[in-house]
């Protein structure tokens, strides 16, 4: 049934396969738009003597709305925890640290943070970079 109202919706809206070949996405995830494309296909596809139920549809509706909730509150999350990463390195600032790398023990004073163009955050010890995470001990000067 599924392939017949996909070739249903091709032939009443082909501009659909060239919309979501356009965006470069898979066409093994669904989208919202496909999926609401398919929805409105099935709906409008239905058989009159067997009309889609209003529990089935208003199941699918909710379905959905959950579904970009969740999307939106990942991204969300995603952004808060980069922030949240970026201002615990700046805590880092004046401290002096015991840095552990590739088998060396290096200990100074941080005395920059920065984040390069690709959105990594480095500690500056001694005119050097270092990864945030290869900090093994943090103490007041």
């Amino acid at each position: 049934m599924i392939d017949a109202i996909t070739a249903a919706q091709t032939t009443q809206n082909p501009r659909s396969t060239s919309l979501s070949d356009a965006s470069g996405t898979s066409n093994t995830a669904m989208q919202m738009d496909d999926f609401l494309q398919l929805l409105t296909s099935q709906i409008s596809n239905q058989d009159p003597l067997e009309p889609m139920k209003d529990t089935e549809f208003i199941s699918q509706m909710a379905n959905i709305a959950s579904l970009e909730q969740m999307q939106q509150f990942t991204e969300g999350f995603e952004m808060f925890a980069s922030s949240q990463k970026d201002m615990v390195a700046q805590a880092y600032l004046g401290k002096m640290v015991n840095i552990s790398e590739g088998g060396l023990e290096v200990s100074g004073l941080v005395d920059s943070v920065e984040k390069n163009s690709d959105g990594e955050v480095f500690v500056t010890v001694a005119d050097k970079n270092y990864l945030p995470a290869s900090i093994t001990k943090v103490s007041n000067p």
